[in-house]
């Protein structure tokens, strides 16, 4: 894979090596490392391709993803103002299903508190995101509860009128 990375030409193939080396661990970690600060320097401050670095990150199996994507909401680069790059990051993340359904809730937990801080920025985009909670039910009492206790406890605070509709929803029998 890091040969590949190497030599490839395109953004396409860049892309398609990066995603394989951000998922590896153990050995692998050195080739990965290295292949996410070329890729960050290589796009020398371009939004649209540190957009794919967030989310090549964010889209990582590996086990501390999460830790890593907490990690990246304090990276210089990284601000919940900015739609695309939250996207590129925490809705990445909300994708990564074997993460973000932890069965500790710790994926809920990271989104909920998100939601909440957005939410005083861009209800919008708060609300928007809000729905990978909402489908609670779907999924087993386990997780389907740890879920809608973010949705609770987002209720129970002071919203914006769009996600309060969206959190409300969630809730509704």
């Amino acid at each position: 894979a890091m040969a590949h990375f190497k030599s490839a030409t395109g953004m396409t193939d860049k892309m398609a090596a990066l995603s394989v080396l951000a998922s590896m661990d153990g050995e692998g970690a050195t080739a990965r490392d290295e292949a996410l600060k070329q890729f960050f320097d290589d796009a020398d401050g371009d939004a649209l391709v540190l957009n794919k670095w967030f989310m090549t990150q964010a889209m990582a199996d590996l086990p501390d993803v999460l830790d890593r994507v907490k990690e990246l909401t304090n990276h210089p680069d990284f601000t919940i103002k900015n739609p695309n790059r939250l996207r590129s990051l925490v809705s990445a993340f909300t994708g990564n299903s074997a993460a973000f359904h932890d069965e500790e809730g710790a994926g809920y937990e990271f989104i909920g508190s998100i939601l909440a801080q957005v939410d005083q920025i861009n209800p919008q985009i708060s609300s928007r995101m809000a729905g990978c909670l909402i489908q609670w039910r779907r999924y087993d009492e386990k997780r389907g509860n740890l879920m809608k206790a973010q949705l609770e406890k987002l209720a129970s605070s002071k919203l914006s009128d769009d996600l309060f509709e969206v959190v409300s929803r969630g809730l509704k029998n």
